[in-house]
């Protein structure tokens, strides 16, 4: 069979933009990559005053830089706060260990996949815990960010506050817009955006869930994972390398 003599359909493929022009005007990003079984944040601070520095991932393990999605939260004796006690690996290894005070805990996995829901989603979507109880699924979500918030920030040792940040969170492209609101509106639970605490208690289920405050909505973008991608792809293939090279960069 002979070949087509004219263009390539890639040849006619447009260039994706890079970034949204307020990404591009920032020197401070965190991204968020909340997957459905693993987490990882990744950031770049300025190098100078014009200069945005390298991409860089935050270490939240000692040897991994993608973390099992879980977390293992504690509340106080009188159930009015709760606090993260490990997010990662750590949790998973301490759920283990808290098998018989389970009243005194909560823990979660995996619990993106909650999300995939489309008629049945709702901010009120529940979620069970391992250790028992039901929870809201936007309130979970809201402590796991809130801990890679405060990761990130401690991180710097002061250096930088959340609200120095532009935050990108990557959504799978086959969300409904019901679960990427839930994303955002979890983001904002969770303190994102302002220099607030995050979220640091349950709303009990069946009582009114209360919407959070959108403080610097310009400050927080969803990125669609496949668009993510491509950009990647479409960086890797701009360096100077041979075919084979850029391959492994990609994959």
């Amino acid at each position: 069979m002979a070949l087509s003599k004219g263009p390539l359909p890639l040849s006619r493929a447009e260039t994706i933009q890079e970034a949204t022009p307020v990404l591009k005007e920032s020197n401070c990003i965190a991204a968020i990559d909340f997957g459905t079984s693993s987490l990882s944040v990744a950031y770049t601070i300025p190098l100078s005053r014009t200069t945005r520095g390298d991409i860089k991932v935050l270490p939240l393990h000692s040897t991994l830089e993608r973390i099992p999605n879980a977390i293992l939260i504690m509340k106080d004796k009188l159930g009015q706060k709760y606090s993260t006690i490990a997010i990662g690996p750590k949790a998973q290894s301490l759920y283990s260990s808290v098998r018989n005070n389970f009243e005194n805990f909560a823990y979660f996995e995996r619990i993106k996949n909650l999300l995939e829901r489309d008629k049945s989603l709702n901010r009120t979507t529940q979620v069970h815990s391992f250790t028992g109880g039901s929870y809201y699924l936007i309130e979970v979500i809201a402590f796991i960010l809130t801990n890679l918030k405060e990761t990130l920030v401690t991180h710097f040792k002061g250096q930088y506050k959340s609200t120095n940040f532009d935050w990108v969170i990557t959504v799978p492209a086959v969300w409904k817009a019901r679960a990427r609101r839930m994303m955002r509106e979890a983001a904002y639970m969770a303190g994102l955006t302002s220099n607030g605490p995050g979220i640091i208690r349950f709303t009990p289920v069946g009582s009114p869930l209360l919407r959070p405050q959108e403080v610097n909505p310009e400050k927080l973008s969803l990125a669609l994972e496949p668009e993510v991608a491509a950009i990647y792809a479409q960086h890797c293939s701009q360096i100077s390398r041979t075919p084979q090279q850029r391959l492994r960069d990609i994959w």
